[in-house]
């Protein structure tokens, strides 16, 4: 159940589908939160342990998500996606800047790449977090709440699938330029 990105969709899915039934923002927000936290407790149950992406995850929409319902304010679920991207965005960046490489802390047992290369794609995901925040506020403000749980539901996850896509190339093409294994052999 641990580190399966499909199963970390299910909250997100549960609100999609709720929003798409209902087209009420409020009610998908709180099977959302319902759902994180279910997620939460089932990874608990499994393994004992909770990945800190789902500690985060949960804890932000339970925050802004409760605001949203208690106030009324639409406003406050549609930061979530920024506020998660840009505490990833940020926490990567520090740590760039104190020489702590997350990309590599987390792939460096599937794949054998120099410093230099594990440095810029530490970066351009740190760049490419900040950029998605910065993105969905555009998205919020200027577009219909329809438009945001579409951009938010499949167009985040069009645009990070597609930014895995060309830093998966980059890598395979300077394994080959480089006559690397593909991989860690």
């Amino acid at each position: 159940m641990q580190n399966n990105p499909f199963l970390e969709m299910i909250p997100l899915i549960a609100f999609f589908i709720t929003y798409y039934i209902t087209k009420d923002l409020f009610l998908a927000t709180g099977v959302c939160i319902a759902t994180s936290w279910g997620y939460l407790i089932a990874c608990k149950l499994k393994s004992g342990k909770i990945p800190k992406m789902v500690w985060l995850n949960t804890l932000v929409i339970t925050v802004l998500g409760g605001i949203t319902i208690t106030l009324h304010n639409k406003m406050f679920v549609m930061l979530k996606p920024t506020a998660l991207f840009w505490i990833v965005g940020t926490s990567i960046l520090i740590g760039h800047i104190f020489n702590k490489n997350s990309i590599k802390l987390m792939l460096s047992k599937e794949l054998n790449l120099p410093s230099s290369l594990w440095n810029k794609l530490n970066l351009a995901f740190g760049i490419f977090f900040i950029f998605m925040g910065g993105l969905n506020l555009f998205v919020a403000f200027n577009f219909s709440e329809y438009v945001w749980v579409k951009f938010k539901v499949f167009g985040t996850l069009g645009l990070t699938l597609l930014f895995i896509t060309i830093c998966g190339i980059v890598i395979y093409c300077y394994q080959k330029r480089h006559n690397l294994p593909i991989g860690r052999k």
